[in-house]
């Protein structure tokens, strides 16, 4: 009892700080050119998935200079999680930087940030969020003695692959002392410094599929003699989206889409063996369950139809869909006026893509929003995962402006 009216009386005097501090007093504290140098360094250095030695190094010297504490390696292998005000237990706000690349080849240039590692390379804006969660945790620690609540800041690694760093760092309990979290997503389809967000779905559930198909190989000259492995599965490409356009309520958003399709070895034999493997994106998991029943049951009748067998397999973990927390939009929304201004906060429209956030909204509620660095003069026009991505680095700083103010609204809320 004693603990918690000492923890309460704290908390009266620092909202009395609070209220007196301007956004000249934080701001300024919000350096722009530090994380440049940031995202240029990590974009020069790319790492993929859970091999990010160099990028939890870099988030680690960061973190020492500025002197916050942190825990390396607790989470998963290259996780690193860093705790402001640890001293404060009633309400805890984490916020999420994904920290890996891609597999991408980046296209040639004159910018002196251009990948150095030959097929590997920042096309999803990760270098990005690790800065701006820098330049946040840089502002919070500068004025942490205003702050009335814990922050945990979280650089995960392997967003982009599997295992999921954010399921692992779950499994790990990373969530356990964390009452609410946020993160940011950088895009180059709104325009620079535009904040976006919504209640709800923000992104779709995804699901990797294999189809395995068996026919019997014959001379080509002879195909009434065997069963064409590949026949069959050009049937089954054509059947999937029947499905998609012809079963699946129109309003009901699903995307199927096969990505790897291969059969036969040799110009002169009937193929006996053809595979195919894709992806499916569902914003409703009702949906996504439905569709997995539907396409087993029409891999095997079509390829029995026509004489051969065939199964289709889904992934034993498919990513759930990631679902914005409608009392945090709320708070995000009030925030985000603050730093943009009103015409510059604009509702997220639900995206079909992937997002491993999901994992941790599982847990506690979450929020997710989007970042505008898109500049038709700067070139930075290109969308994600592609060869060509870059951003307007002007948006950093509202990126981490974002996340301080948040935490100085919300910091006192109590679940």
């Amino acid at each position: 009892m004693c603990y918690h009216f000492i923890e309460h009386s704290f908390s009266r005097k620092m909202h009395k700080e609070v209220e007196n501090m301007t956004a000249a007093d934080w701001q300024k504290h919000v350096d722009q050119e530090y994380m440049v140098n940031i995202r240029r360094e990590l974009h020069m250095y790319p790492e993929l998935g859970w091999e990010l030695e160099k990028t939890s190094a870099l988030v680690r010297r960061e973190l020492d200079k500025i002197g916050i504490p942190y825990e390396a390696d607790v989470y998963g292998r290259n996780s690193v999680v860093a705790t402001i005000r640890g001293d404060i237990t009633r309400f805890t706000i984490g916020i999420r930087a994904d920290m890996d690349a891609l597999p991408i080849q980046e296209a040639p240039s004159d910018k002196p940030y251009r990948s150095k590692i030959d097929g590997v390379m920042h096309a999803c804006g990760h270098d990005a969020h690790t800065a701006m969660l820098l330049g946040a945790a840089k502002a919070l620690w500068a004025i942490r003695e205003n702050l009335n609540c814990r922050i945990k800041l979280i650089f995960q690694p392997s967003e982009e692959s599997k295992p999921s760093g954010a399921k692992t760092m779950c499994e790990h309990g990373v969530m356990k002392d964390i009452d609410r979290i946020i993160m940011c997503h950088v895009n180059c389809v709104d325009h620079t410094h535009v904040l976006s967000s919504c209640s709800g779905i923000t992104n779709a559930t995804s699901c990797a599929f294999h189809i395995n198909i068996r026919g019997k190989g014959v001379h080509v000259a002879s195909p009434h003699k065997g069963v064409d492995a590949l026949a069959i599965g050009i049937k089954i490409y054509m059947a999937l989206q029947m499905i998609i356009s012809r079963e699946l309520d129109p309003f009901d958003t699903c995307v199927l889409g096969v990505g790897k399709m291969n059969a036969g070895n040799t110009i002169a034999q009937v193929p006996e063996v053809c595979e195919m493997s894709g992806s499916m994106r569902c914003l409703k998991e009702s949906t996504r369950d439905w569709m997995q029943e539907r396409i087993k049951r029409l891999v095997k009748s079509i390829a029995e139809d026509m004489g051969g067998e065939a199964e289709a397999e889904f992934a034993a973990d498919p990513l759930p869909p990631a679902y914005n927390d409608s009392e945090m939009y709320s708070w995000f929304v009030s925030s985000a006026k603050k730093v943009v201004g009103d015409d510059k906060v604009i509702v997220l429209e639900p995206s079909p893509g992937g997002e491993d956030f999901a994992y941790y909204e599982k847990e506690k509620p979450g929020l997710l929003f989007g970042l505008g660095m898109r500049n038709e003069e700067k070139g930075c026009t290109s969308g994600a995962h592609s060869a060509l991505w870059d951003i307007d680095e002007d948006a950093l700083q509202t990126g981490a402006k974002t996340f301080v103010q948040f935490v100085i609204d919300h910091m006192d809320k109590n679940p």
